[in-house]
């Protein structure tokens, strides 16, 4: 066809750009937000508190994933806001949805903490729909930047070896088995750090997966083997879990991954993979839960049931207000009880005692939001949580800048769901300060001659 055959273009007609469609999911999630939010005030109008607080709450988190889906263009997994969204969701919603189908009944308070975590979610979404902060990847020569060696994969090994002998030191046998009585002899401060400090030398291992050398593969994939082994022998889940939350999102920047079906999969998997050993483990503790139907035992046994008990005893039962002390006093955690017999107790040993007078039963995991309303009230989630979104918009917008601050804090989310932020502080403190001391390690040149071939070409060549 030659051009003469071709039809006359009127010079007039200007091409002009291809509108950009507007995102079918997210036109679907916003009008299932509008119809929920609709129905919790015709709940509330008929004095039906609980489905009208959980219909709030589910429209904000619909609200919440649409926002950080137009300003992403994706649903990212990376991106620690959708993280975020998504677990406080589950944290919040879990129980006040059991009880709202019928298969669990209803307490006193727990409709003013389902509307207590909807607050704080609005809060969280005003500041990303102001913001608009878009997430971009982390370059690749970004994670160039951590170059593991051969003594980094020392250093883990010696973190687990380490471990072993606390355990054994105190009289602890080590076998097969899930069985948590054995960690009864465990639960010191010595022990959290060390697995605080385990974390993180394994997190620096993982971000810089691709410098490392075979043999040093194999020693980090032997020890991390080895130190899973042994917290599932314990029934733990939570000691191993930052590591492993920290390797997806490095993986997930290094391919620029968005979700789809085989990431939904992947989680699904995962999720259940945990959900079951946390059932096994109580079912392991209380055998007669098995005379339950399993369906109710999946619900009601599931992790995310427990810690907003705390948030709806403090809402029935109002204390009070500690005015931001719990913030402020953060740092003191870290002068070990020795120095300081008259320190504090945290605020899952106080809430054992203001619930049950006592603190020899099992605790309840803390959350967030339990201690914004223990500081500020009614409008604690909502001050919270705000100033929160703004600290994860400067954290996305620096995430180039701060690898490593980044997918710390990345790795924390699950745990910060559970627990008050001075644990999830001091944590962070722990597993950062392993983290550049592995830096600190990885600078070393020099290596005994039979072992320069484990070391990275640019430590060969210096040395």
């Amino acid at each position: 066809m030659t051009d003469s055959a071709l039809p006359a273009l009127d010079s007039n007609v200007i091409a002009q750009p291809r509108a950009l469609r507007f995102p079918g999911l997210v036109g679907i999630f916003l009008g299932f937000s509008l119809c929920l939010h609709l129905a919790a005030v015709v709940y509330y109008a008929f004095s039906d508190p609980l489905p009208a607080a959980v219909c709030v709450l589910c429209g904000q988190f619909l609200l919440g994933l649409s926002i950080l889906r137009l300003v992403d263009g994706a649903f990212v997994f990376q991106d620690i806001r959708l993280f975020f969204l998504i677990f406080f969701f589950f944290y919040g919603a879990t129980l006040p949805l059991v009880v709202a189908f019928g298969l669990q009944g209803a307490t006193n308070g727990m409709a003013g903490a389902a509307f207590m975590y909807a607050t704080g979610m609005f809060a969280f979404n005003f500041v990303q729909w102001w913001f608009r902060q878009p997430w971009h990847d982390v370059p690749p020569e970004v994670f160039a930047r951590y170059r593991p060696s051969f003594a980094n994969a020392v250093v883990v090994f010696l973190g687990f070896a380490w471990i072993i002998y606390y355990l054994t030191s105190r009289g602890n046998q080590i076998g097969g088995g899930i069985n948590r009585e054995r960690a009864n002899w465990i639960g010191t401060q010595v022990w959290v750090v060390s697995m605080f400090v385990m974390n993180g030398l394994v997190m620096y291992g993982f971000i810089g997966w691709n410098q490392l050398t075979r043999q040093t593969k194999i020693v980090l994939v032997l020890s991390v083997t080895a130190f899973v082994l042994l917290q599932i022998s314990f029934g733990n889940r939570r000691d191993f879990l930052p590591m492993f939350v920290f390797l997806a999102g490095v993986i997930a920047a290094r391919r620029h991954a968005v979700i789809r079906f085989w990431t939904i999969l992947v989680g699904i998997l995962a999720f259940a993979g945990l959900t079951i050993l946390g059932i096994f483990r109580q079912v392991i503790a209380a055998p007669v839960l098995l005379a339950s139907d399993p369906m109710t035992i999946l619900v009601t046994q599931s992790e995310f049931v427990s810690p907003i008990q705390t948030l709806i005893y403090y809402v029935a039962k109002p204390h009070p207000l500690r005015l931001g002390w719990t913030y402020i006093a953060a740092p003191l955690l870290f002068i070990p009880r020795a120095f300081w017999p008259g320190k504090p107790e945290s605020l899952s040993l106080q809430f054992m005692r203001d619930a049950f007078g006592s603190t020899e039963m099992m605790g309840y995991a803390y959350t967030p939001v339990t201690e914004a309303v223990l500081n500020f009230g009614v409008v604690g989630p909502a001050i919270f949580f705000g100033v929160l979104s703004i600290l994860l918009v400067k954290l996305v917008k620096d995430a180039d800048l701060r690898p490593g601050l980044y997918f710390l804090c990345f790795s924390v989310v699950v745990d910060f769901n559970r627990g008050d932020v001075g644990g999830t502080f001091y944590q962070l403190v722990c597993m950062g300060a392993a983290f550049w001391f592995m830096h600190l390690v990885s600078r070393i040149r020099w290596a005994p001659r039979i072992l320069r071939d484990t070391f990275p070409e640019t430590a060969q060549v210096n040395t």
